[in-house]
């Protein structure tokens, strides 16, 4: 289990290669306050507040390129398989309405932040944090996908700004360190819908990381017709998992240093070493032995119907895994203790997983299958980050309202008052 390092309010710059900010400890849990179903942009009536965060902007080409992400004319970040927001995909999904931009441009962005460049997002997707609480805090934005590691990320770069030289060698930073490295270390838990249109269950996904213990079909697939990434939210069972939690200071980023032997090297910290905010992508699905008939030793269908009672239900029908502890235990992975109440421990599925989980292959064998996000976390979504402008993009029923309520619910306590729903809303 890790620790998560709560949110604060904080608007700083950031520079190449070094901690972006001190995050400090608040409280960030989802309260009582409940607003009606909607597409998650703010009614013209609203209290006003201090606005102190800006709004999420898209990075500016040599920022990327310093940090180790390829940003040439039609590459890399800038190649049209990466829907790179400010320059593709400014609507369709993840907006849900013709008229809706995914994306504007905007002066400011560029005086706010000069890493930034003038295109301000409006699509905020929400998910959980990767601590084991589940709370529907976490608010990002993807600006874009890559697929690639050979395409994708700078192996040789330099420029200099005033007297300081900025350079990537062999792959590497000036630290050292490759960013692909640094990403690895980040994870995006990416839940891809397995019914098929025909209502047909894929028990294992189409590609790189189909099981090869099962028959070629059914499979679920991890592209869209049209040529791009099915990690857009249409193609999601339900929200996402990220893990912005992960930071040096608690030990929550697996680092493990034992005398002078290295068990693990991963000192980084997401908002400190991830300047990017990027991800790799975790894929997880329900396996065959999820589905009957249930062979004898096969506890699934209680530990599953266990997890839908705690969580709910996916627009797949299956359950929703809000928390690492859930995943971990339902693939089996031994030492997890049971998150069910009444489920004892030695439950553990370890003869027949319930799920499973895996990455693409960094090759882009399955391109335009995304491997990675640039999809940086607000670092505190209070006070103004959340624009007037802004819209809600999460997992929504066939009826339009909204998988998970508590996300549309801390969107709108942010955008109408810059505070967490459990927090005390500003006088007007």
């Amino acid at each position: 289990m890790v620790t998560k390092i709560k949110k604060a309010p904080l608007s700083a710059f950031v520079s190449v290669f070094t901690c972006a900010a001190l995050i400090l400890a608040t409280s960030s849990v989802p309260g009582s306050i409940v607003w009606a179903q909607s597409t998650g942009i703010a009614p013209a009536s609203v209290k006003t507040f201090t606005q102190i965060n800006p709004p999420p902007c898209d990075f500016n080409d040599n920022f990327y390129s310093e940090n180790g992400i390829v940003a040439g004319i039609g590459t890399g970040v800038n190649a049209p398989v990466s829907g790179r927001f400010g320059t593709l995909r400014q609507f369709g999904p993840p907006s849900i309405s013709s008229n809706q931009a995914n994306w504007v441009a905007d002066s400011n962005c560029s005086t706010n932040d000069p890493t930034r460049r003038n295109f301000r997002i409006l699509a905020t997707t929400g998910g959980y944090p990767d601590d084991n609480s589940g709370s529907p805090t976490e608010f990002i934005s993807i600006l874009a996908f890559l697929t690639s590691q050979t395409a994708d990320f700078e192996t040789s770069f330099s420029r200099t700004v005033g007297d300081t030289p900025i350079s990537i060698m062999n792959s590497q930073n000036p630290r050292g360190i490759r960013a692909q490295d640094i990403v690895a270390n980040f994870e995006a838990y990416a839940a891809l819908k397995q019914v098929l249109p025909n209502g047909t269950f894929a028990p294992t996904p189409c590609g790189f990381m189909h099981d090869p213990n099962l028959p070629t079909n059914p499979c679920f697939p991890v592209t869209n017709p049209d040529g791009t990434a099915r990690v857009a939210t249409p193609g999601l069972r339900q929200d996402w998992r990220f893990a912005t939690n992960r930071t040096a200071i608690d030990g929550s980023d697996n680092n493990n240093v034992q005398g002078t032997t290295i068990v693990n090297n991963s000192p980084f910290g997401y908002f400190c070493d991830d300047l990017l905010g990027m991800w790799i992508i975790t894929y997880f699905w329900f396996t065959q032995n999820s589905r009957p008939p249930f062979q004898q030793g096969n506890d699934c269908q209680t530990l599953l119907n266990a997890l839908q009672q705690k969580e709910g239900t996916s627009l797949d029908g299956t359950p929703i895994v809000r928390t690492g502890q859930e995943l971990n235990f339902l693939e089996g992975v031994p030492g997890f203790s049971s998150p069910f109440p009444g489920i004892p421990d030695s439950d553990l599925p370890t003869n027949f997983p319930c799920m499973a989980e895996g990455k693409e292959d960094p090759a882009g064998s399955d391109s335009p299958a995304a491997v990675w996000l640039v999809c940086p976390a607000l670092l505190d979504p209070r006070n103004g980050a959340i624009a007037k402008d802004a819209f809600l993009d999460v997992v929504r029923r066939s009826n339009g309202n909204a998988l998970d309520t508590g996300l549309l619910n801390n969107f709108s306590c942010l955008q109408n008052t810059g505070k967490f729903c459990s927090e005390a809303a500003p006088e007007n």
